[in-house]
C-alpha cells in the first residue's frame, strides 16, 4: 500500500512532540490518518494511538483531561465544519483551561461559498475567539512547517488550543512527504521575574497584617505545590486556592477554609490588606467581591492579560509576568533574607492563629457531615465525607460539581500534586470525557469523576462510557443527583427571589441503566446508610477493570 506522504509527515511531527493519542471522531477527511496510524502500529513503527470518540465533544474533553494529567500536547481530529461545530463548549473549556491541543479538520465547501454578508466563507471564524491561532493551509505552504508552528504556539505559555483547516487533497495525497524536518516543540521561554519587582513585593508582603495568597493553576507544575507551601509558611499567610488543580494542599493549616454556614461569595477577599494572586483567573461565574479600598494587589502570572479582564477590575500595584514555578521560590528567598527575628516570631504567632482557625472550621465541616449520616434524602455533605473516607492519597479526582462545589472542596481532601483536576471553563459536561482522558494518561491510578446529573447528561454519557469501556480505561463516575438545575436555581433565588423556575427533573432518567447499556457497572443509591458500601463495591469493580457509575439521589434542589 502506498504511503500518504502528508500523513507520514503529520505523524512525524506528533512523534517529535510526544503526542500519545489522537482523539477523533471519523469523517472522510481523516480516514488516511487513521489508516496510517493503524498500519504503523501493526508494523511496530512509532505512532500515537487513536481513540475513537462517538461524539466530537468527548474527543476534545478527553484531550483536555489527558493534558491535565500528562502535561503532553494533544491532538484532536474531527470532520470538517460539522465536527468543529459539534465540539462546541468543549473548546471554550479548553481555552479557559489553557490546553495545548492542535485540532485539525478538512476545509469544506466550494470557493464561491459566502455568508449572509456576501463575504467568503471562513471556517476558522467559527472558533477564532476560542483559540490562540487558527490557520487555513493554502497551496504552496509547507505542511511540516505549519504543523511545527501549530505545536509551538499551542505549547508556549500561556498554552492554548490551535486550529488547522486543511484541503482534502492534503489528507489523500500519496506523494512524497514534505522535505522539511519535524521538530519537537520550540516553545518560547517564559520571562524571568523582575528582581526589583519581586523585592518590592517582598516588602509589602512582610509588612502585611492580613495577607491572602490566591491561586488558580500554579499546580500545573506539580513541583510548585511544595514551593507554594514554603512561601505561605514563610509569610504566615492563608492560601485560597481554586479547585482546578491541587495548587496547595487543602489539608494544610494555612489552607483557607470558609465557615460551613457561609453564603454566596468569599469574605476572605473583602478583609485582606494584601492579595498575592499567583496564576489566578477570575471565576467564570463567580460571585463579585468588594475588596478593601486600601488593598494592595501583587499579581504573578504567565498570563497577565486575562483576556482583557483585570482581576477584580482593579489594576495591580505590582504586576510580574513570569513562570510561577520560578518566581515563587525567588520571592520566598527574598522574604527569608529580609525577615528580622522579631518579625519571624510575629508571623509564627499569626500562623498559629490561622492553624487554630483552620482546624476549628475543618471540625465544623466534619461534624455537619456526620450529622447528616441518617438524613434522607442523602446530603452532598454525607456523600462527600464518604468519598473522602473511601479514597487514598493517590486517587485522582476529576471534579465538575457545581451546586455542591464548596462542600466538595471542604470535605474531600487532596494533598498530592495532580490528584485534583477540574474545569476552568463554564461548559457543563466536562467530567465524563475528561475522566476518560485522565485514565488513559494515568492507567495505574484510580480515577473518580464527580459531577451533577446535568454534567452527566451534557457529557454525552453513552459516548464517554463506551470509549472508556472499549479502551479499558475504567473510572468511577459519581453523580451528585439533585434532580434539577441546582446552580441555575441558586442564581434565581439569589438575584430574583424566585424559588421555582420550572426546571425540576421530577422523574430523572435511570443513569444506572445507561451505564449498563455501555458495558459499565451501574448502581443507584437512595439510602444514606448504603453509601459507604456502594462506594466500596464500585471502587472494587473499577480496580478490577470495570467502568462504574454510581447515581446518588440527593434532595431535589
Amino acid at each position: 500500500m502506498e504511503e500518504y506522504g502528508n500523513i507520514k509527515a503529520l505523524i512525524d511531527v506528533m512523534n517529535a512532540n510526544g503526542v500519545e493519542y489522537v482523539f477523533f471522531n471519523p469523517g472522510i477527511d481523516n480516514v488516511p490518518v487513521l489508516e496510517t496510524i493503524s498500519r504503523y502500529r501493526a508494523s511496530g513503527q512509532q505512532t500515537p494511538g487513536s481513540i475513537l470518540c462517538l461524539d466530537e465533544f468527548v474527543a476534545m474533553t478527553a484531550a483536555h483531561g489527558h493534558y491535565m494529567a500528562s502535561g503532553r500536547p494533544q491532538v484532536v481530529s474531527v470532520h470538517s465544519e460539522l465536527g468543529t461545530l459539534q465540539i462546541g463548549g468543549a473548546l471554550h473549556n479548553a481555552q479557559w483551561g489553557r490546553v495545548p491541543v492542535v485540532f485539525f479538520t478538512e476545509n469544506q465547501g466550494p470557493p464561491e461559498r459566502v455568508n449572509w454578508r456576501g463575504e467568503a466563507f471562513d471556517q476558522g471564524a467559527m472558533v477564532r475567539s476560542f483559540v490562540k491561532w487558527d490557520h487555513r493551509l493554502t497551496d504552496g505552504e509547507d505542511l511540516v512547517d505549519t504543523l511545527n508552528k501549530a505545536f509551538s504556539i499551542a505549547m508556549t505559555e500561556p498554552c492554548g488550543p490551535v486550529y488547522l483547516s486543511l484541503p482534502r487533497e492534503v489528507f489523500w495525497d500519496k506523494g512524497e512527504a514534505p522535505k522539511s524536518k519535524a521538530s519537537g516543540t520550540a516553545r518560547e521561554r517564559a520571562p524571568e521575574a523582575d528582581a526589583g519587582a519581586l523585592d518590592k513585593a517582598a516588602e509589602i508582603l512582610i509588612n502585611a497584617e492580613d495577607p491572602l495568597i490566591v491561586t488558580g493553576y500554579s499546580g500545573r507544575n506539580f513541583h510548585s505545590v511544595d514551593l507554594l507551601v514554603k512561601l505561605a509558611e514563610a509569610l504566615g499567610a492563608r492560601v485560597l486556592t481554586s479547585d482546578t488543580r491541587v495548587n496547595f494542599p487543602n489539608t494544610h493549616p494555612l489552607a483557607a477554609y470558609l465557615s460551613a454556614t457561609v453564603g454566596y461569595g468569599n469574605p476572605l477577599l473583602t478583609t485582606a490588606d494584601v492579595i498575592l494572586a499567583i496564576d489566578y483567573d477570575m471565576h467564570y461565574a463567580g460571585a463579585p467581591a468588594k475588596l478593601r479600598q486600601d488593598v494592595k494587589i501583587i499579581h504573578i502570572d504567565i498570563d497577565t492579560v486575562k483576556k482583557g479582564v483585570p482581576l477584580w477590575d482593579k489594576k495591580p500595584d505590582i504586576l510580574i509576568r513570569a513562570d510561577s514555578s520560578q518566581a515563587i521560590p525567588a520571592l520566598t528567598n527574598i522574604i527569608e533574607g529580609k525577615l528580622t527575628s522579631e518579625r519571624r516570631q510575629q508571623l509564627q504567632k499569626r500562623f498559629e492563629v490561622y492553624k487554630a482557625e483552620h482546624n476549628k472550621l475543618a471540625g465544623e465541616w466534619q461534624a455537619l457531615a456526620m450529622s447528616h449520616a441518617d438524613r434522607k434524602p442523602i446530603s452532598a455533605h454525607w456523600l462527600s465525607r464518604c468519598i473522602d473516607e473511601a479514597i487514598d492519597d493517590d486517587t485522582i479526582i476529576v471534579n465538575q460539581t457545581i451546586s455542591p462545589s464548596v462542600i466538595v472542596a471542604h470535605l474531600i481532601h487532596r494533598s498530592q500534586p495532580g490528584t485534583l483536576l477540574s474545569c476552568a471553563g463554564g461548559c457543563i459536561g466536562w467530567a465524563p470525557g475528561a475522566a476518560l482522558g485522565v485514565k488513559l494518561a494515568s492507567p495505574d491510578k484510580t480515577v473518580i469523576s464527580l459531577m451533577g446529573d446535568g454534567a452527566f447528561i451534557y457529557g454525552c454519557p453513552e459516548a464517554s462510557l463506551w470509549s472508556a469501556s472499549f479502551y479499558k480505561a475504567p473510572y468511577l463516575a459519581i453523580i451528585y443527583d439533585n434532580q434539577g438545575y441546582g446552580a441555575i436555581k441558586g442564581l434565581f433565588r439569589e438575584k430574583y427571589d424566585v424559588d421555582n423556575m420550572g426546571a425540576d427533573i421530577s422523574t430523572p432518567p435511570d443513569y444506572a441503566t445507561i451505564a449498563r447499556a455501555c458495558n459499565a457497572y451501574g448502581r443507584t443509591v437512595e439510602e444514606p446508610a448504603d453509601v459507604p458500601a456502594a462506594l466500596k463495591d464500585c471502587l472494587a469493580m473499577v480496580r478490577d477493570g470495570t467502568l462504574a457509575v454510581l447515581d446518588v439521589r440527593l434532595a431535589p434542589v
